[in-house]
């Protein structure tokens, strides 16, 4: 696109002051405030105007340049006051108007104009309130139309790279076509999406120009954000890098709706930039980062469609919810997974899955990809379901059915590490047994969500499989008969009615710890003649000699078989047993 170097305003799309002294008309006519050049004027009122219309006494005449006769500001006291009263009110210029026959001093409006930085104009006797008004006029419009002339160029040419769909890179690639700068484009978490710069600028590293942002610009929901869902621009200067060479950047969020969606960075070739460059950058910025948005949704809907449908397919899955082969088929190929392969199914749960505040919907869509992306070279399906994350990970054909469940539990563990950070300490990962097709991995699924409630009743290590709760496997066909459960209830309910449960609890430890007393009194903090009483009771309360062997192996099998009740009995009310693959 060709350059237009019409284009000069200010950040607020004012001209500045300066622009407006190159003019015949006012060339020449500055008197004082020379640092305030760059002051943006967008109309022209008169003083008289200005005094009987004061909406906010505070920014009322901001952008506004005020024309006032020398006389207004002859005196020393009058000109003080005046000009006070307009540089609180924010006004751009002041055009100080000599009438036909009028010789007024203005050294003290000068002086009060060069302390407060706003421009002070001498004008001559034919630059009148209607002929400089005009002129501003003309100038404020004539650029407008430039602005809307450029921006409609700049947003056809970005959006046709839209229209075709290559996504943010692309997005990226046609504004750095557009300015010549430098592009970094981050979402909403700080993670870079793209960066490109052009082919003959000097190599940049975008990780220290990121990290170089400061706080108020770089990461979202620390800085209020723009008004009405406008991206506005800001300019900032920084320095990537300790040696590096400053940098002049305009800094644009990336808004739909009013959410922040992202970052968009542009890196000036030049620190500091020309001013027609920069005029154009800001335009480009608004309009990139308008349609940089409208990508992102697009992308971010896509990646929702496809999340949910994988999703879907991994909870029919996993509890074997398909009405038959074809379907199985049909899904199955869409999502890569192979209906004769092998599968080991893992679950992770953790107390900020559960759906409590407003970040929890965050993390487990963070921890998800996390999970899908840890084995790359293999099938890993992961979709969030109920309060947990479930992860089936294709494991090598069964030659060696130890090495088989080996790989799994080696998956489990890496499963741990890589969520953790994301979860936190109280993470749990279990997993089944590994089992062939849609079939096995019903199973696996089953037999992992049934660990993980023996894992929480039995205080097991955060990563565990069926395999290492043998013993409550062995036991779970036992447990589900009337006959084990009257047994368990018979055996526990003397000691749960006696002292509220506590002595069940003791005379657990001192199972656990192979009737050593000591050492089961001080797991449980208690004096040894505390534990020998305690004990005693709960012999009585069973009517059978707790120290002995028997009578521990049946207050060891009644205590398994309510645990194995009392988790199958939650899990049933969640799922039903594992169906047969579809035939």
């Amino acid at each position: 696109m060709a350059h237009h170097p019409a284009i000069v305003t200010t950040a607020d799309g004012h001209l500045p002051v300066g622009t407006l002294l190159a003019e015949p008309l006012l060339r020449g006519t500055l008197v004082a405030g020379r640092a305030g050049l760059e002051r943006g004027v967008g109309w022209c009122l008169p003083l008289s105007e200005t005094r009987r219309c004061a909406g906010d006494p505070d920014r009322d005449l901001a952008g506004v340049a005020v024309h006032l006769p020398v006389t207004a500001v002859a005196a020393p006291e009058e000109a003080a006051a005046v000009v006070g009263d307009l540089v609180r009110r924010d006004a751009a210029a002041l055009l100080a108007w000599r009438p036909p026959g009028v010789d007024s001093d203005l050294d003290a409006a000068a002086r009060a104009a060069e302390a407060a930085g706003v421009p002070l104009l001498a004008l001559p006797a034919e630059a009148d309130y209607r002929a400089v008004s005009r002129l501003i006029g003309q100038k404020a419009l004539a650029q407008s139309a430039h602005i809307l002339e450029y921006g409609s160029r700049v947003h056809r040419t970005l959006a046709e790279v839209l229209a075709r769909g290559p996504g943010v890179p692309a997005m990226a690639r046609a504004v750095v076509g557009l300015s010549r700068c430098g592009v970094l484009i981050c979402d909403a978490d700080g993670e870079r999406l793209a960066w490109e710069e052009p082919p003959d600028a000097a190599p940049m590293d975008p990780d220290a120009l990121l990290a170089a942002l400061p706080e108020d610009l770089g990461p979202p929901g620390e800085r209020p954000e723009p008004a009405e869902g406008n991206a506005h621009a800001t300019e900032a200067r920084l320095r990537p890098g300790p040696d590096g060479p400053p940098v002049h950047v305009i800094v644009t969020p990336v808004l739909v709706g009013g959410q922040v969606f992202g970052r968009m960075v542009m890196v000036e070739p030049a620190c500091p930039p020309d001013p027609h460059d920069l005029a154009q950058h800001r335009v480009v910025a608004e309009h990139g980062a308008t349609l940089i948005g409208s990508e992102m949704l697009r992308q971010r809907s896509v990646r929702a469609a496809e999340e949910r449908a994988r999703g879907d397919f991994v909870e029919a899955l996993v509890h074997g919810r398909f009405a038959d082969s074809h379907e199985l088929g049909a899904r199955a190929r869409h999502h890569g997974f192979d209906v004769d392969g092998h599968f080991a199914v893992h679950v992770v749960a953790a107390a900020s899955l559960l759906p409590v505040g407003r970040d929890y919907l965050r993390r487990t869509v963070s921890a998800t990809r996390t999970a899908q992306n840890l084995e790359p070279g293999g099938c890993a399906l992961t979709a969030a379901i109920s309060s947990t994350i479930v992860v089936i990970q294709q494991v090598p054909a069964p030659r060696d059915p130890i090495g088989q469940r080996a790989d799994a539990a080696r998956f489990a563990e890496r499963l741990h590490r890589a969520l953790r950070p994301h979860l936190g300490d109280d993470l749990r990962v279990t997993h089944g047994r590994p089992g062939q097709g849609a079939g096995g991995v019903a199973s696996g699924y089953h037999e992992a969500r049934l660990t993980m409630g023996l894992a929480w009743h039995t205080a097991a290590e955060p990563v565990c499989g069926y395999d290492d709760l043998r013993v409550f496997a062995a036991l779970k066909d036992v447990a589900r008969s009337a006959e084990a459960k009257s047994f368990a209830r018979e055996t526990l309910a003397p000691l749960r009615r006696a002292n509220g449960g506590d002595l069940e609890k003791i005379v657990l430890a001192y199972i656990r710890t192979s009737g050593n007393l000591n050492a089961a009194a001080r797991d449980l903090g208690l004096h040894r003649n505390t534990m020998l009483y305690k004990l005693d009771r709960a012999s009585r309360a069973l009517r059978m000699d707790i120290r002995s062997a028997d009578a521990q192996f049946m207050f060891w099998l009644a205590h398994h078989i309510d645990t194995l009740t009392t988790v199958t009995g939650t899990l049933d009310d969640e799922m039903a047993p594992p169906a047969a693959a579809p035939g």
